[in-house]
């Protein structure tokens, strides 16, 4: 089994951050507390998009779109293999969020 560093995914939020600022993203990451299988997501905010993406640190991540205007949430649930895909994680975010602005 995986275990991701949190750490990781922090620094990648803050390498995709400008891009989000850039286009007008309010976004926030939060760390949840410590325990065996700990979390942190990032909320990202658009006119029209709210969106989160938990990374949890057995590997799991669990990424929602909700859509305000239409009352739609999709989401989507990867089991990542290694830390590099915390990035793809976070590109995957970034698309829907910039496709819709």
């Amino acid at each position: 089994m995986i275990e991701l560093d949190l750490a990781q995914f922090a620094a990648a939020v803050h390498a995709h951050a400008p891009q989000w600022e850039q286009a007008g993203i309010r976004w926030q990451l939060t760390f949840g507390p410590e325990r065996g299988k700990s979390a942190a997501w990032v909320d990202c905010e658009t006119d029209e998009l709210l969106v989160q993406l938990i990374i949890w640190t057995n590997g799991a991540a669990e990424l929602a779109v909700g859509n305000i205007v239409i009352g739609v949430i999709d989401q989507v649930h990867r089991e990542l293999a290694s830390a590099e895909k915390i990035v793809k994680c976070l590109d995957d975010l970034t698309n829907h969020l910039t496709d819709h602005n």
